[in-house]
């Protein structure tokens, strides 16, 4: 009896038509072969059906890359294309218009008249606001900085200081372009990484470090406590859900990473509730 249950449930995920994601060898790398292989188990276990991986060379055109998706499976359920590949993404439309295909970023460049493909975004309002919470404890009684790339919008800013309001922070957060030189440390209890601030991470300044990135958690510098990861292979699973029930375009959260220590946890009870839960803005 237990044999044939279990036989059943197999045979149900096997049949069930797979979600396909475009990556590459660059990807790959960056978000690193263990953690990548540990995030496709859980991805399969999630949505309960199969979550393949389409490894195309970066290199490939439109219809190189739609062909490469062809090959690995003939229905699939859908495909997940990262915003780069988006000319594959509509290649492979194109041939296969009855299969849900989801562009992976660059939402917020969607052509208007764009109605065949489901764009998913970060809901970057969210992630500033967790940003803002953990900022807050990590900062104490100094001042938290930021680094963008410039183009930070009111509506990001404003929840980024929402986060910090609602634990209790009273100043205001430095904002300054990544592309600036900054020396001015001495005084920043925390820095924000939401753009390519790579010179201050070079500095290997032992300032707690929130920093928004696809990179491997285990290859990045102690000082970087809270890691906000948006990737294609991250998102995939909520995306998948979301456009099933609203059937739309969709924003999703990114995964919040906690690096503290077992001594830095101590001071932060019930850390992982609070950077993890819900977010809902008045």
């Amino acid at each position: 009896m237990v044999l044939s249950i279990f036989l059943g449930i197999g045979c149900t995920f096997l049949l069930r038509s797979p979600v396909l994601i475009v990556t590459d060898s660059s990807f790959a790398q960056l978000y690193g072969p263990l953690r990548f292989r540990i995030k496709g188990i859980k991805n399969n276990i999630e949505l309960f059906r199969r979550v393949i991986p389409v490894p195309v060379t970066e290199s490939a055109g439109p219809s190189l890359v739609a062909l490469t998706v062809e090959e690995v499976h003939k229905a699939p359920g859908a495909v997940m294309f990262p915003f780069r590949y988006l000319e594959g993404a509509r290649s492979y439309k194109e041939n296969h218009p009855e299969v849900m295909v989801f562009v992976m970023g660059g939402r917020s460049m969607k052509p208007a008249d764009d109605t065949t493909l489901t764009f998913v975004g970060s809901d970057s309002i969210q992630d500033l606001y967790r940003a803002g919470l953990f900022a807050a404890l990590l900062a104490g009684e100094k001042r938290v900085l930021i680094f963008s790339d410039g183009n930070l919008g009111t509506d990001y800013s404003e929840a980024f200081l929402e986060g910090l309001r609602a634990q209790g922070f009273l100043g205001y957060p430095v904002y300054v372009n990544a592309s600036l030189d900054y020396s001015s440390y001495s005084d920043i209890g925390c820095v924000v990484v939401a753009g390519p601030a790579i010179k201050f991470l070079e500095r290997n300044l032992k300032i707690p470090v929130i920093l928004f990135s696809w990179v491997d958690p285990g290859q990045v510098p102690k000082a970087i406590k809270l890691l906000f990861d948006d990737s294609p292979w991250t998102l995939a699973v909520s995306a998948f859900k979301l456009s099933m029930k609203q059937g739309t375009d969709v924003l999703v959260p990114s995964e919040a990473v906690i690096l503290l220590d077992k001594e830095e946890r101590k001071n932060f009870r019930n850390i992982d509730e609070l950077i993890k839960g819900k977010f809902e803005k008045n």
